[in-house]
């Protein structure tokens, strides 16, 4: 771990401290971090954001506000604004590249078919792939008997665990809109492994 990390996850309660920080952050934005990127210009939500922030990065080089995601301040911007970079830089998760294997041995992760993968980007697919391997290796050394999934969006991981993995899954998600996709979904998965059994 960087030793300037603010953050660690060392045990359950630095877990806890660095994930209500990162709450207690975003808070004040929930305006921003709610919103549909439509909304964004649909309704003007760059209005409600600090006006002097506003004019100081517009007349920002690209370069300097390339940085900014790396924590990178310039000593002209006003204080607020200076903290806001540095506090978001000190929530962030470190970036390195976990070797999986060495994090769960024998995990083996299986490239998904077209149809379980349909509506996937390429990231999207690459995340569900590996992050189902994961959650499978641990649900089958643990012996559980379902999986959970909060916040499960689209259904894309349960759908995975369940068709490919044959875990018992529950999918809960706040958006009921996202339940009714992933209900589609799921018949249209069905569809086609009930075809592969009659076939075989």
């Amino acid at each position: 771990m960087d030793c300037n990390q603010k953050y660690s996850c060392r045990t359950a309660k630095e877990t806890l401290e660095w994930i209500n920080a990162i709450l207690n952050f975003i808070k004040p934005y929930a305006f921003l971090t709610n919103a549909h990127v439509t909304n964004f210009f649909t309704h003007k939500l760059w209005q409600s954001i600090d006006p002097v922030w506003l004019h100081c990065l517009r007349n920002e080089p690209v370069q300097n506000l390339l940085l900014i995601p790396c924590g990178i301040i310039q000593e002209h911007w006003p204080a607020p604004l200076k903290e806001f970079v540095l506090d978001l830089k000190s929530l962030a998760f470190p970036r390195e590249q976990a070797h999986l294997n060495k994090l769960f041995p024998g995990v083996n992760v299986v490239s998904l078919n077209t149809v379980l993968a349909q509506g996937m980007n390429f990231k999207k697919k690459h995340e569900v792939e590996v992050l189902s391997a994961v959650v499978s290796s641990v649900a089958n050394s643990v012996g559980a008997q379902t999986i959970v999934d909060v916040g499960a969006g689209q259904g894309y991981l349960a759908q995975v665990l369940s068709f490919q993995y044959q875990h018992s899954v529950v999918a809960i998600d706040a958006c009921s809109h996202h339940g009714t996709v992933t209900e589609k979904r799921a018949e249209r998965i069905k569809k086609h492994y009930a075809a592969q059994m009659r076939k075989h």
